[in-house]
């Protein structure tokens, strides 16, 4: 969005007692000494041992992997989400839980709205009089979502970073040079990644490398359009144009029309094209020419031998593109269709397109929402070999920071009728603000799930003071959200005043700095709350 250790006796049977243990010199045991063996119950973990097995160690190598580098911020719809999607996945089955999807698969599928390419979408190199040479789209290039849709033809001249900053001593977009002709640039910002500089403010991006900035300094100096390449820095394995815009989720109600609005480049055309792209069509190694800029700390223009010609345009559409939640089910020995279901969201703002203007920062997203993710991974583990008595459904939602999109896609078509829910439990952002403190949101008008919720803190001996007031505003902007919709009792496990997180959205919210001791406290609590109504048929 939004550490003790007991004995861990999984799976243990006892097949003996001292008082039918056989010794050496005993006979052996009669026939109704086995038949009162055979039928003595297989002895799983107890409550206390279910809670224990929640550690901080698992929580943090979850954390670690969920919000690394490889996920990029787990963005709906990239690859980044895929992956997390995957490893989430690879543990469920190493738990051996079953799937609530079709055909084996933890994938429930649903679809999302997204402002997607057109068909008119091209990008086009002309070479004198030889055929145009077409790029492919998603390979070679992209449309810049809130680029203007006008087909646009024009001299390509590659500028550094398309970027007008006296003070900064970098001046790259010349009217002499750049007017009525498509400026190619760099994302970011020069010495983005040096940690000595002054210059540009050091690693904190600056305004000057926000897409629309740069849109509306090429236009500003006369430029007829922008293309954009991934700079090595933040893009050092990246083969192709810039990730993740192809497809760019929408959230309830808008539009393709909205996002030239929202980006601001000021009518100008944008596409992306890849960093291979534009070494062949500038005849020189582009990665080459960015360390050579930085190097002589100002920039140096590249034009191109011959007539070369760019022909482009970049549109986009409303579309519908099929996406998945995860979910995996406890079966209940009783549960006659009743379900108690346990949530959290796996995605989060990736590279955050459209509120980080284009700045191209990963936001890796460690307390929202790997920290939740992680915790109900730690939970489906300390329940996987239990029998509660309803069905548990653990569900981990795609979308929810685009607007609740994945949770709200399932209450639309759940697998439990609403009224056969006995009540959403759902974590998120759990990681940050107060080391002592948790927010408990849903429970304003239910004393009884005060006291069930507060009975549980105290069994489990947690040392977070619990703050059940306020913040409704906060529960509107989580997956419970949509439950409580449907009518089905939801309850938010959340860290507290979001006004004390400095990292909430921001590129700092990394894996090596959470509350781990928070996180797992909050899973515990959580774990024993499913268990109290799921195992004890607590009903508030």
């Amino acid at each position: 969005m939004l550490r003790f250790a007991l004995p861990i006796l999984f799976g243990l049977v006892w097949f003996t007692t001292p008082a039918i243990a056989q010794s050496a010199e005993e006979a052996p045991p009669t026939a109704a000494d086995q038949e009162t063996v055979s039928q003595r119950p297989i002895i799983g973990p107890t409550f206390e041992e279910v809670i224990a097995s929640i550690t901080v160690d698992e929580i943090q190598e979850h954390v670690n992997f969920l919000a690394g580098p490889t996920t990029r911020g787990r963005g709906t719809l990239t690859p980044g989400f895929d992956l997390a999607a995957e490893y989430v996945e690879a543990r469920l089955t190493e738990l051996g839980l079953k799937p609530a999807g079709s055909e084996g698969s933890y994938r429930l599928p649903i679809e999302l709205a997204v402002a997607g390419p057109s068909g008119d979408c091209f990008f086009e190199i002309q070479n004198g009089k030889d055929d145009p040479q077409r790029l492919t789209m998603g390979v070679d290039f992209v449309p810049v979502p809130g680029s203007s849709t006008d087909a646009i033809e024009g001299e390509p001249v590659f500028v550094g970073f398309a970027i007008d900053a006296r003070k900064e001593k970098w001046e790259d977009l010349s009217p002499r040079k750049v007017k009525d002709k498509i400026v190619f640039a760099f994302t970011r910002e020069p010495f983005a990644d040096d940690k000595k500089t002054k210059r540009f403010d050091g690693l904190e991006a600056t305004k000057h490398s926000e897409l629309s900035a740069k849109a509306r300094a090429v236009k500003a100096a006369g430029g007829l359009a922008l293309v954009l390449i991934p700079d090595p820095g933040v893009f050092p394995d990246e083969v192709g144009p810039i990730p993740n815009l192809l497809e760019l989720p929408m959230w309830p109600g808008g539009r393709a029309r909205d996002l030239g609005r929202m980006v601001n480049m000021s009518g100008l055309p944008v596409a992306s094209v890849s960093r291979k792209v534009a070494s062949e069509l500038f005849g020189t190694d582009i990665d080459k020419y960015y360390e050579s800029i930085l190097k002589r700390k100002k920039p140096k223009p590249l034009t191109v031998k011959g007539k070369i010609k760019v022909h482009f345009s970049s549109a986009f559409v409303d579309l519908r593109v099929p996406t998945y939640n995860l979910g995996a089910l406890i079966p209940g020995t009783e549960s006659d269709g009743q379900v108690v279901v346990l949530g959290a969201h796996l995605d989060h703002v990736g590279f955050n397109f459209l509120m980080d203007k284009g700045q191209m920062r990963v936001h890796p997203g460690a307390d929202d929402n790997a920290s939740g993710s992680a915790a109900l991974l730690e939970v489906a583990e300390a329940l996987a070999d239990q029998k509660p008595k309803v069905d548990l459904l653990l569900l981990w939602f795609t979308g929810e920071e685009n607007g609740l999109l994945g949770s709200r896609a399932y209450c639309a078509d759940p697998l439990y009728p609403h009224d056969k829910t006995l009540v959403m439990l759902n974590m998120d952002q759990i990681a940050r603000t107060d080391p002592k403190e948790m927010f408990l949101g849903g429970v304003w008008d239910s004393e009884s799930w005060k006291r069930l919720i507060k009975k549980q803190s105290k069994r489990i001996s947690s040392p977070l003071k619990i703050e059940m007031d306020g913040h409704k505003d906060m529960y509107m902007r989580s997956d419970q959200w949509s439950f409580a919709e449907k009518k089905v009792p939801a309850i938010f496990f959340f860290e507290g005043n979001i006004e004390k997180n400095k990292l909430y959205h921001k590129p700092g919210d990394i894996a090596e700095s959470i509350l781990t001791d928070k996180v797992m406290w909050i899973a515990r609590l959580f774990a024993a709350t499913a268990w109290a109504v799921a195992m004890e048929d607590e009903r508030p």
